[in-house]
């Protein structure tokens, strides 16, 4: 059987031990993976207050996202649903559409229960394997992302 490319409308990243370490630098490979995203396509969903993630975006000179959804915007943070929901419905993308690139255990857990397909990025804050929908990388500069023909995000 020929191996299929799994395609997504939006890609969906945390912040903080995702693409931005803990020191406040950008995540090896995070600037050249966020430059290959479609512009509108793409948001940040992060536990951090607003002004925060901006300021954190700002210093590791990662691109600006089309979105971010923050602390601010729901009522219930990760490991609810609600900010990648949140994030799915202002970029028009259905859920299962979406794909999630997540760091902790409260991250992936959000992913899932909004139906999202995840990535897990390993680290001390991670799932250590795999389970249904959720895939482990080791480092964010291992994970593949393409934009399709047809304009659809392809994960490889």
């Amino acid at each position: 059987m020929p191996f299929q490319m799994e395609t997504y409308d939006a890609v969906l990243f945390d912040l903080f031990g995702t693409l931005i370490t803990e020191r406040g630098d950008a995540v090896d490979g995070a600037a050249a993976l966020l430059g290959t995203m479609p512009p509108k396509r793409w948001a940040v969903v992060t536990s951090c207050p607003r002004g925060l993630a901006q300021r954190l975006i700002e210093h590791s000179g990662l691109p600006r996202p089309p979105l971010i959804v923050t602390s601010d915007d729901v009522q219930h943070g990760k490991p609810a649903p609600d900010c990648y929901v949140l994030a799915a419905q202002r970029l028009r993308a259905a859920p299962e559409r979406c794909l999630v690139v997540e760091d902790s255990r409260q991250g992936v857990a959000a992913g899932v229960a909004a139906g999202m397909t995840v990535v897990a990025v390993a680290g001390p804050r991670s799932l250590a394997l795999e389970r249904g929908d959720v895939r482990v990388v080791a480092r964010l500069a291992e994970l593949r992302l393409g934009v399709t023909e047809s304009g659809a995000i392809a994960l490889r």
